[in-house]
This record gives structure tokens, sequence and C-alpha cells, in this order.
């Protein structure tokens, strides 16, 4: 019987030192620090890379996640934080990339003066922002709305022999109207611009904008462009066959002729390019429409206005040949 109880005194011994051991060493593997994919650096030594939305809905989701697995994480670690976490932890970032208009309201206010790379926020709402505030130099921001050169290239590539250009827009939105004053000339086109106090004005003054303008410019001004007037706005364009520019897909697919825009994956795709030349000092701060872009055309309206059929591709290429030429006559000045 001692026998036996000795002999289970041993194995019971054995047992609990194997245990330790197997317990001490995950330990110590978990304790190691973490790898990256393609280079020696500690996940815990690298920089990091904070990207705030005031909230992660499906489309700031899409962009933060497609952004956290891409190349910016080869060196940096990524991390998504709400603007509530952020204000309370307020990490050290070695850029910011803040979406939508929240966020980039309460850096510039607060003065953050790191790198920042705004992204998802209308020319019009960038500028309110920085005139309100004192802006840093370290602040770069990608708009989403489509750009005005494009815009008005695409128009005049549907039009040749147009001259004159028609935009309306709200009170409230002053400097939407500041780039196609800058570009309009350039252009050779004259600028009819109207602007409105209220929705209700939409009826009477664009019947007025479509006598005086060959086509016409509509950008996303919700005090102007809404469910609606949008349907009036397109009757109205067509039964006068004049060529509306629209500002989306959807608009374009309503009824406008042709817009130029940028999907979510050339935004991404933008966004990480411009993130890691900013990182890498190759790229001082900046200020621009997307680099990136496509053409929407609906081809059914464009041939019940008797409008050459020009094909979107060749459209595309005309627009690359035209862009840097009232870009380099204003730079020049």
């Amino acid at each position: 019987m001692n026998c036996f109880f000795r002999a289970f005194k041993n194995t019971s011994y054995l047992l609990i030192a194997l245990l330790l051991f197997a317990g001490g060493f995950r330990f110590a593997y978990s304790a190691e620090p973490q790898v990256s994919k393609g280079d020696n650096e500690p996940l815990h030594e690298k920089k990091q890379i904070t990207i705030i939305a005031q909230h992660f809905s499906s489309h700031f989701s899409n962009i933060a996640k497609s952004l956290s697995l891409s190349s910016l994480s080869d060196t940096h670690r990524v991390v998504n934080m709400s603007l509530s976490d952020w204000k309370q932890q307020q990490p050290e970032s070695a850029l910011i990339i803040s979406l939508g208009r929240s966020p980039l309201e309460e850096l510039v206010k607060t003065g953050y003066e790191e790198p920042i790379l705004a992204a998802v926020i209308t020319y019009q709402d960038f500028r309110e922002i920085v005139t309100q505030e004192s802006a840093q130099n370290s602040l770069s921001a990608i708009f989403y709305d489509p750009d005005p050169l494009r815009q008005l290239i695409l128009g005049k590539l549907l039009l040749p022999f147009s001259d004159a250009v028609g935009v309306m827009h709200s009170m409230e939105t002053p400097f939407f109207i500041e780039e196609y004053q800058a570009i309009t000339e350039t252009l050779g086109l004259s600028l009819n611009a109207i602007p409105l106090k209220q929705t209700t004005e939409v009826a009477i003054q664009f019947p007025r904008l479509v006598q005086k303008a060959d086509f016409i410019i509509a950008q996303p001004d919700s005090v102007i462009y809404n469910s609606q007037t949008l349907p009036r706005v397109l009757l109205t364009s067509y039964r006068q066959r004049k060529v509306v520019i629209g500002y989306s897909t959807g608009i374009v697919k309503a009824g406008a002729v042709a817009t130029t825009y940028t999907t979510a994956e050339m935004l991404i795709d933008d966004l990480e390019e411009s993130a890691l030349e900013i990182l890498s000092n190759k790229k001082d701060s900046f200020t621009r429409h997307s680099k990136y872009y496509d053409i929407s055309y609906n081809l059914e309206v464009a041939n019940s206005l008797g409008l050459d059929i020009i094909s979107k591709e060749e459209l595309q290429t005309k627009i690359a040949e035209l862009y840097l030429e009232p870009l380099n006559e204003t730079n020049s000045q």
C-alpha cells in the first residue's frame, strides 16, 4: 500500500511540474513581441496612424477597414477611434485621418498640430471650418464633391460651342462658388451664378438660369437640390433642351446628362498613397479633389438632346489633356 501511495505521489509531482512548465511556456510565448509582416519592427514600437470618425457607419467603416488592411499597416499601427474616444485618449499619432466634418472641426478647434489628412468632406465644409478657426500648416484634405474643373471641362466637351455656364447655390454656401469663379474665365466661359435664400426660390429662379446658360452645373447643396426640387429642375432642363452636369451617379440616372465622380475604392487608394507620402515627408500639406475619378454618362438623355455621343474613355482622355492647361495658367498668374 505504501508503495502505491509513493508512486501516486511521485506521479502527481510529475504532472504538476509538466503543467507548470506548459503554463510558463505559454506565458513566455505570449509575451514575445509581435513582429509585423515584411519587416522586423515589433508592432508596439510602430508609430500610430489614427483614423477618426464621429460614428463608424457602414461608409466610414468600409474606408477605415480598408485603410487598416492596406500597406499603411506594414510600417504603422493603424487604429480606428470614434471622435468621443479620441477626445478622451488623444493618443500620440504620426498621422490622423479624419473622416467627415465633425472630427476635422474638433481637431482644428483644439489646435492639433501633428499632420492631419481630412477626407469625406466637401470643399464648402472645409472652407467653413478653416475660416472659423486658425488652421495649422500640417492640414491636408481630399474633397469628395466633384472637381469643378473636371465638371466644367466635361460640359465643354459635350457642348463644344458653349459660352456660358449656370450655377445655383444657397447663400449659406459662399465658398462653393469660389472654385467656379476662378476656373470659368480660363476656360473661356462666362459664369451665371444665382444665390438663393431658401428652397422655395428654386422653382422661380431655375427657369431664369436656364435662359442665361448653355449648360448647368449642379453641386451637392441640399437647399437647392433635394427630393422636392430635383424632379422639377431635371424636367425643366429637359424641356428647354439644356444639359445638366450632375454631382452623383444617382442624379445622372434620374435625368442629368453626365458627371465625374470618385468611388469609395478610388478614395481609399488616394488616401493610402497620400498618407504614405505625408509620412515619408515626400509631400507638403495640400488641399484638392481626388485625383482618381470615373464618368457617369446618361446616353439616353444625351441622345434625346441631340448631343454627339462621345465614349467615356474618350471623355476621360480629353479631360486629362485639358485639365492641366487652366491649372498651369492659374499658377503662372
